[in-house]
């Protein structure tokens, strides 16, 4: 099984409704080596990982449809609205804080995330840190495809 060839981007699910948001992470990131999605639902995020998947989550702990601990409850399988073992992804999540109030209503340990990261962000410091939070998980799964290259394979009949 080919795990991707070394020009391989990691692709990051953006999941916010705050377009400006969306937009600094959507932009700035593709210039920081990766493929980038957004999405501005929860429950938009949640239908389309029944379609496909991605190498990394970043989620912003405002979201205002369904809250972001709850999106990441019903990735993980860990929601009392998730059939048992529903688990939907075990890439890595970040959530984005605005800031440490917000943060502290985040449980790091219990919603099985890869962490929080604080407003102000600065791209310099956040690009490599995605960059090692992404190779930490692929070390782990070193058998386990790029998401685009899983998106791209043919479908059988």
């Amino acid at each position: 099984m080919s795990t991707g060839s070394a020009l391989a981007r990691p692709h990051v699910l953006i999941v916010s409704d705050d377009t400006d948001l969306s937009t600094f992470f959507a932009e700035g990131l593709v210039y920081g080596g990766f493929w980038t999605s957004t999405i501005a639902s929860g429950i938009q995020t949640l239908e389309v990982f029944r379609l496909r998947t991605f190498d990394l989550i970043l989620i912003d702990a405002g979201l205002r449809d369904l809250s972001a601990a709850e999106v990441i409850r019903r990735l993980r399988g860990q929601s009392t609205r998730a059939a048992r073992d529903a688990t939907r992804t075990d890439i890595p999540i970040i959530v984005i804080a605005a800031n440490n109030d917000e943060a502290a209503l985040i449980d790091a340990d219990s919603l099985a995330i890869d962490g929080i990261r604080v407003a102000p962000i600065e791209l310099e410091d956040l690009v490599p840190d995605l960059h090692g939070v992404v190779a930490q998980w692929r070390m782990l799964h070193p058998n386990r495809e790029w998401a685009d290259a899983i998106a791209q394979r043919p479908t059988s009949e």
